[in-house]
């Protein structure tokens, strides 16, 4: 029966799975910071690497930088072009397999990444990101405050937040003072700022001027975002983290029509907020848990919970 079970194991290609006699071990690697402020971890790619990817709890696929991907087999030819949802807009992008993607010393199997077009003559400091389909079946802890991320790790205890089923991104709901319903929240660890949409940004007040900013990386396609103002959100919640004031930038993104999220209130956390918070995420059922780093963002009262 054990011999059944670890030849049918060995034929699921990109799944987690145990048996009696075997059971996965959490692994933790180190993340180490970029100058643009990303926290990124160790990729091979076969024998080659590491190369800085960046986990994106904000992508459901892997995305890897022309340049690498080059070395790595990929050719031009728009034969395989699908579309890619970024903060500003839909594209289109080519795909490229990956064949034996590792974590440190940990195989994540075969991926079929999105390649995302950069310079030649480019310096990278990011030559990707780790979307959902990267650690599909497992249970991930980003620990921002120790710089830490956790293969196998413990499932969560709360329900915080949740992968979206049809987009793979996590999704969550937040509260604010004067906002009488749940915020829409999509938590974006590619994201290196948080933003708000108009409708939030309506029921709030204390706007300053008008800004331009890039939130791009080199291994997402670029987002030039024009900012309408700046807002003050206070007595926010979001999971296990509660904060009395934060501000906060607008901005009239794509994506958040994409989400449907046009008419609500609605915001993208991103690692300006989430660079002092642990994320655990299990993506074989879909739940997320988030809790803070510092000891006054921990919140007194019970925690809502989210419907995986």
């Amino acid at each position: 029966m054990i011999e059944h079970a670890v030849r049918l194991c060995a034929s699921l290609a990109g799944l987690a799975c145990a048996t009696a006699t075997a059971v996965a071990q959490p692994q933790t690697f180190t993340l180490e910071r970029t100058s643009s402020g990303y926290f990124v971890a160790p990729v091979f790619l076969g024998a080659d690497g590491p190369y800085p990817f960046a986990p994106d709890t904000g992508a459901s696929h892997v995305a890897i930088a022309e340049t690498l991907a080059q070395r790595h087999g990929f050719v031009r030819s728009g034969d395989r072009l699908d579309p890619v949802q970024t903060l500003t807009a839909e594209v289109t992008a080519e795909r490229h397999i990956l064949v034996d993607l590792r974590l440190g010393d940990a195989p994540q199997g075969q991926v079929d990444a999105v390649v995302t077009p950069i310079a030649t003559d480019i310096e990278l400091e990011l030559f990707g990101l780790l979307g959902s389909e990267a650690f599909a079946g497992q249970t991930v802890e980003i620990d921002y405050p120790n710089s830490a991320l956790t293969l196998d790790a413990p499932s969560p205890r709360h329900a915080d937040a949740r992968l979206d089923p049809v987009r793979q991104v996590l999704v969550g709901q937040a509260r604010a003072r004067w906002i009488d319903e749940p915020i829409a929240v999509l938590v974006d660890t590619g994201s290196p700022v948080t933003l708000v949409n108009p409708v939030l940004a309506r029921r709030l007040s204390q706007r300053t001027p008008m800004r331009v900013m890039n939130v791009g990386s080199v291994s997402r396609i670029p987002d030039t975002v024009e900012v309408d103002g700046r807002v003050t959100l206070t007595r926010f919640r979001l999971g296990g983290v509660c904060i009395r004031g934060m501000s906060v930038d607008e901005a009239e993104l794509d994506v958040f029509d994409a989400m449907g999220w046009s008419e609500r209130p609605a915001m993208i956390v991103g690692l300006d907020l989430l660079q002092d918070t642990r994320l655990i995420v299990d993506y074989a059922t879909g739940r997320a848990q988030i809790d803070p780093g510092p000891e006054r963002w921990r919140c007194r009262a019970a925690r809502s919970q989210i419907q995986p």
